[in-house]
């Protein structure tokens, strides 16, 4: 198991899926081919009693929430390389600025009027091309590429809340844990559930719910998003201002990796966690911005455990 869990490290960290192209449809499959036939036969959700885990097991329901309900402050944190986004983002800037220079020539219809005047009034001044570029970053994304460290920042925290993000449920392979027990099944006075999730995600898909369920990564890093997010904050901050030449090219040039929405949730600290041998179901239904989502346990449920002090 330590083998496949450095093998859906490896995979998750070099795969990049742009789009739903035959490319991107072949990288997903090479995670679902490695991960389905290493989901344990059993895996195991410590529960307390309480009316709401009670609910889960009359109802055939499996309750999620986002990881800012969870007691860790730092699941799911992201790290984000500030200094870096600035530097790749004066130049994708100038790159556009580029095109948008060489684009002037031809006068195409839909060109910004305003930024072709600025360019030729700079070039009638005598600038280079290079002189132009540094100009009009200087004049007028100055406040943008320096706002980045403070916007940026607080995107660190941003699956920890309930807007965008995936609702989430943690599985353990082992029942036999006293610190699962003592930590997650309140003190051995709850209850642990077995479920046998095989074939289960495929039945999820299949009714049209993007569930997913992966091993957890431990390490002592958490997971890098510089790039994803650098692209997601430059495009949202020029769709905003309406700025469509360097829309154009975002379009054409910066691609959000798509591994990069489950990879957040899926880094935990090696040195505090590792021994919970945890696996996440990973829920995606943007509509609900709650706190808790609910999805039928598709029968997987197969087996209940008695805490030895249960009530």
């Amino acid at each position: 198991m330590e083998d496949f869990r450095k093998r859906f490290q490896d995979l998750i960290e070099n795969n990049h899926i742009f789009d739903t192209s035959a490319n991107s449809l072949a990288a997903w499959k090479k995670v679902y081919h490695l991960v389905c036939p290493n989901i344990p036969k059993k895996l195991f959700r410590y529960r307390g009693i309480n009316p709401y885990s009670l609910q889960d097991v009359e109802t055939g329901i499996i309750s999620l929430c986002h990881a800012g309900m969870f007691p860790d402050k730092y699941d799911s944190y992201l790290y984000v390389d500030r200094n870096k986004i600035k530097s790749d983002l004066r130049n994708a800037l100038g790159d556009a600025l580029r095109i948008v220079c060489a684009q002037i020539a031809r006068k195409p219809p839909d060109i910004k009027v305003e930024k072709a005047s600025q360019i030729c009034y700079y070039k009638a001044l005598g600038y280079t091309e290079d002189q132009i570029i540094d100009k009009i970053l200087d004049e007028e994304y100055p406040d943008f590429i320096e706002q980045i460290e403070t916007a940026v920042k607080g995107r660190e925290s941003r699956f920890r809340n309930p807007r965008n993000s995936a609702k989430i449920g943690c599985f353990t392979e082992s029942v036999r844990s006293k610190y699962m027990w003592d930590r997650y099944g309140d003190g051995y006075k709850g209850f642990a559930l077995e479920y046998d999730f095989r074939r289960c995600i495929l039945q999820y898909n299949k009714q049209g719910l993007n569930v997913n369920l992966f091993p957890v990564i431990y390490t002592d890093l958490r997971p890098d998003v510089t790039l994803d997010e650098g692209n997601i904050y430059t495009y949202e901050h020029f769709k905003q201002i309406g700025d469509k030449n360097v829309l154009d090219y975002l379009n054409s040039h910066n691609c959000i990796n798509h591994v990069y929405w489950y990879r957040a949730y899926l880094y935990k600290d090696r040195k505090e966690y590792e021994h919970e041998r945890e696996w996440r179901m990973l829920y995606y239904n943007l509509n609900n911005e709650d706190d808790y989502e609910s999805i039928p346990d598709m029968d997987c449920l197969k087996a209940i455990y008695y805490g030895p002090d249960i009530p």
